[in-house]
Order: structure tokens, then C-alpha cells, then sequence
């Protein structure tokens, strides 16, 4: 007797064919499900190698700001009295004490108008020619003008503006702020007053006014007289007992950049102080030192990793039986191990290690060729894989006292490796490794053309299109068979029929 689970009512055999046919492609899919799984290895390996890259241009980008001078010349500046004068020290500035008093500051030159807008209601953001009757009876709003200035060296520059009496006075105003004269413009309504200020302090025009006025839309209309300035003046100061000054407020002597921030009476003063930074550059050196400790312990982990070789990529099918958490688990199993024992990045870590600890050969004049001179030394336990110690009094020392030496050491530039400083070592080692999996994992931007994984991937996916190809075919063809067992037993029952038909038609 036919099981029932089999049976389609209509059709000839009373046999469910597409129950049939689902349950012998399943066997047949098990080649395609296979073909799935490794290809969707290749793309987890694919993905933790790039990974690895991320974690490795971090520690590049370190390495690199680390092979920079400037980041272990870093100076620190100091003021006893920072309401007077504050202070910030460039990288080639001494180690000094610098004294300063009787300081006055700079001031900007500045100029005003003199009672031409007298009647309320002038206002600057209309047009001229609207506002014309709260000006001087005749004046001019139809002719160019010039104003002319004096650069720090006492050099004239001049500009010409044109009056259009469609715009307004702030219009004007904006094309001379805007142009390169240095100057500042506006009208202030609650007095009436035109005012214009130079934007640099000092005095840049010794013999005369900083600012001269040519046109009588600027003398006549506005009231501006150049004789009338109240004159810039330079800063003056005592520092280390030379009496001096400067036309800025901010000045730089010996790579100390000084800002004056307000008068010293009688007797005042404040001693700056330019010393090494070195908590700045020790933070760098730390910064660097965990971020290959980092990189260190991540890929010796993935290195280490167990493979589950009975935990293959889930099929769609096993994924319908399962919850998420489920699912999540055991892709975790799958996953482990992709990079286990690889070549390219243990060759990649003893390079890395070797870097670290090769003494650096020319500079040993300066002070030190090997980091544990400074206080940097591999651990001692064997389970950290070689990650760095610091000794944080130890590099500090270093740091206050020789920073040139401790500089030389992540910095030197010969021509062999062992010539060369740790950062640019570790720079050009970690460059070639990133090199390495991005020739074997590739990144975002590439074409699965373009490395050694995608082109397997590729391979990988013209092999499941030609199987699934196949598989259609192998359908199609069990529809065939049981099409033609349909038909063969229809034509039997309808013979049967006809036989018994002809039998039973006597009685």
C-alpha cells in the first residue's frame, strides 16, 4: 500500500512527485552546500586578514608620527605671572629662564569721525542715496576714493574704492574690511561716529599717520581726518635686562613665542621658563609602545586559535532550524582558527620583534642604541609574546636629560636596517606586511581580480553557477522520468479500464 504522505490525489500514480523529487535533490545539493561552506571560509579569512591590516595601519600611522623629529623636541614654556605675559616654546628653543618687566602693550591706530551724521534715524544698511539728507549738504557719493596704510616694515599700500550710491555705508564698509589694507570699519548709531582701527598694533608709520584719507567722500561725506589719528604704539618690555620692543603683542625670541597680555606697573615682572616636554613625549612613546602591544597580542591570539574542523558554515537549511544565539555560537566555533599558524604573520611578528630589539648601529655616540637603555624591555613572562615594558622613571630620565639621544634612537635614517631608527624600522616592516595580506586578503576597494582570495572566490563562484546549472538539469530530467512513469501507468489503468470494461460487459 502507498504511504499517504505520498500521495497527490489526481494524479495517476496517487504518488506527491514533487515531494519525491525535493527529497532526491536533496541529495543532490549536497555537493553545492559543500561548494557554500568553503567559500564562505575564504570570505571569514578574507575578512579577519583585513582586520589585521586595520589593527597593523594603526600601528603603522604610530610608527610614522615616531620616525618624526618634532615629536621628541617638544617644548614646554612656563610663566610666574600669566595675567601679564603667557608663553609657548618651539621645538628649537633652549632649555632657559627669561626674565621680563616693565612691559606696556601695543596698540592699534584708530580714527573717528567728527560730527557729520547729526539727525537721528541713519541707518548704514540702507542705500546712500536714500540716506542722503542725514548727510552733509553736498555731499559726495558719486567718486572713487583712496585709503592707504603701512605694513610691519613701514611699506605704504594703497586701494581705491568706488562710492555707488545704490549700496550702503556697511556695503563699503565690507569691500574695505574685506581688501588688505588692515583695517576696520563701522558706524556706531548710538554716537554717530564713523570709526575705523588698524588690525595690527604697533606703530608702522613713524614719520606720520597709519592711515591716510584721499576723496571727499571719506573727509567731506564721513568726516574722516588723518590728522586727527590717534597712533599705534609698540609693544615695550625688559627681558633679561635689554630694553626693546615689538609692533605685535606676540613676539618670538629664540624660539619662545611671547604673548603680552596687559601692562606691568613699576617694579613687576615674570620669569619664563622653556624646558623639555617630557610628559608629552613620554605619552607618544607609551601610545606607540601599547599600541604594538595591542597588535602583538591580537594576532598571536588569532595565531593561536583552535580550529573546530566539526563545525562547518551553517547551510540555510540547518540555519531554519536554529535561533539566533544558536546561529551566533556556532559561527564563532566555524570561524576560529582561519589564521591559525599562518606564515605571513608569524614571519610578519619576528620582524616586528627583531625591530624592537636589534641595537640601532651609528648613534651610539649620542647616548643610547637599544631601547632598554631607556627603560623599554620585552616582559619577562613568556605569555606575553614578546609584548614591551615600560619603566616610566627610567624614560623619563632619559627624556629630561639626553632627548636628543632618545630622539636618534626612533629616528636615525642610515641606509641598512641595522642602521636605522626603531620607528622607521618598524614603519617600513609593518608597510610590507600590510602589503602582504592585501595581495592575499585585498580591501574594500578592490576587485576580487585583484588578489589571491578573490580570485579563488571567483573561481568558487563560476563552480556553484555551473553546479547549480546542473542541478536544474537533474531536476528537469527526474520531472522527465516521472512525467513518463505518469503517462505509462495512466495508459495501463486506462487499458485495465478498457480490458474490464470489455469483460464485465456481457453480464
Amino acid at each position: 500500500m502507498i504511504n499517504n504522505d505520498l500521495r497527490i490525489s489526481g494524479l495517476a500514480s496517487g504518488m506527491d512527485i514533487d515531494s519525491i523529487v525535493k527529497k532526491l535533490m536533496k541529495a543532490e545539493n549536497i555537493p553545492l552546500d559543500k561548494m557554500k561552506q568553503d567559500k564562505q571560509i575564504l570570505e571569514w579569512q578574507r575578512d579577519h586578514y583585513r582586520d589585521i591590516n586595520k589593527l597593523l595601519l594603526d600601528l603603522k600611522t604610530k610608527a610614522f608620527d615616531m620616525s618624526l623629529q618634532g615629536s621628541y623636541l617638544t617644548k614646554l614654556a612656563s610663566s610666574t605671572n600669566e595675567s601679564k605675559v603667557t608663553a609657548t616654546a618651539g621645538s628649537n628653543a633652549g632649555n632657559a629662564t627669561y626674565t621680563m618687566s616693565d612691559a606696556l602693550l601695543a596698540t592699534s591706530a584708530h580714527n573717528q569721525s567728527i560730527g557729520v551724521i547729526t539727525k537721528d534715524g541713519f541707518d548704514p544698511d540702507k542705500s546712500l542715496a536714500d540716506m542722503k539728507s542725514f548727510l552733509n549738504d553736498g555731499s559726495t557719493l558719486s567718486e572713487d576714493f583712496t585709503m592707504t596704510t603701512f605694513d610691519q616694515n613701514g611699506q605704504p599700500k594703497s586701494e581705491t574704492f568706488n562710492v555707488d550710491p545704490s549700496k550702503s555705508l556697511n556695503d563699503i564698509f565690507k569691500k574695505i574690511n574685506d581688501s588688505d589694507l588692515g583695517v576696520n570699519a563701522f558706524y556706531d548709531s548710538a554716537t554717530k561716529v564713523v570709526s575705523i582701527t588698524r588690525t595690527d598694533t604697533g606703530d608702522m608709520n613713524a614719520n606720520g599717520s597709519e592711515m591716510a584719507f584721499s576723496g571727499d567722500f571719506l573727509t567731506a561725506t564721513l568726516g574722516l581726518d588723518s590728522s586727527k589719528e590717534e597712533g599705534g604704539t609698540d609693544a615695550q618690555f625688559t627681558l633679561n635686562g635689554l630694553a626693546t620692543h615689538r609692533h605685535s603683542n606676540t613676539f618670538t625670541v629664540n624660539g619662545v613665542t611671547f604673548n603680552l597680555k596687559g601692562n606691568m606697573a613699576a617694579g613687576e615682572q615674570a620669569s619664563i621658563n622653556t624646558t623639555n616636554d617630557v610628559d608629552t613625549v613620554f605619552t607618544k612613546i607609551k601610545d606607540f609602545v601599547d599600541k604594538y602591544n595591542e597588535v602583538i597580542e591580537k594576532v598571536n591570539d588569532k595565531l593561536a586559535e583552535k580550529r573546530y574542523r566539526d563545525y562547518n558554515p551553517l547551510t540555510d537549511a540547518q540555519k531554519k532550524d536554529m535561533d539566533e544565539k544558536d546561529i551566533e555560537l556556532w559561527n564563532e566555533k566555524a570561524q576560529s582558527g582561519l589564521l591559525s599558524h599562518d606564515n605571513m604573520l608569524s614571519s610578519a611578528l619576528r620582524k616586528m620583534r627583531m625591530n624592537f630589539y636589534n641595537p640601532v648601529k651609528g648613534v651610539s655616540d649620542s647616548g643610547f642604541d637599544q631601547l632598554a637603555e631607556i627603560g623599554i624591555k620585552v616582559s619577562s613572562s613568556y605569555r606575553d609574546n614578546g609584548k614591551l615594558e615600560i619603566d616610566e622613571a627610567k624614560l623619563k630620565q632619559a627624556l629630561s636629560e639626553n632627548p636628543q639621544a632618545v630622539k636618534e634612537l626612533f629616528t636615525a635614517t642610515g641606509e641598512s636596517d641595522d642602521r636605522q631608527g626603531i620607528a622607521q624600522r618598524l614603519d617600513q616592516t609593518v608597510k610590507d606586511a600590510m602589503i602582504g595580506i592585501e595581495q592575499k586578503a585585498g580591501k574594500s576597494t578592490m576587485t576580487d581580480t585583484q588578489y589571491f582570495i578573490g580570485k579563488r572566490l571567483d573561481n568558487m563562484d563560476d563552480r556553484i553557477d555551473a553546479f547549480q546549472d546542473h542541478l536544474t538539469d537533474v531536476e528537469n530530467r527526474y520531472y522527465r522520468q516521472f512525467t513518463a512513469m505518469e503517462q505509462a501507468i495512466q495508459r495501463a489503468n486506462q487499458q485495465a479500464a478498457y480490458l474490464a470494461n470489455q469483460f464485465g460487459g456481457g453480464q
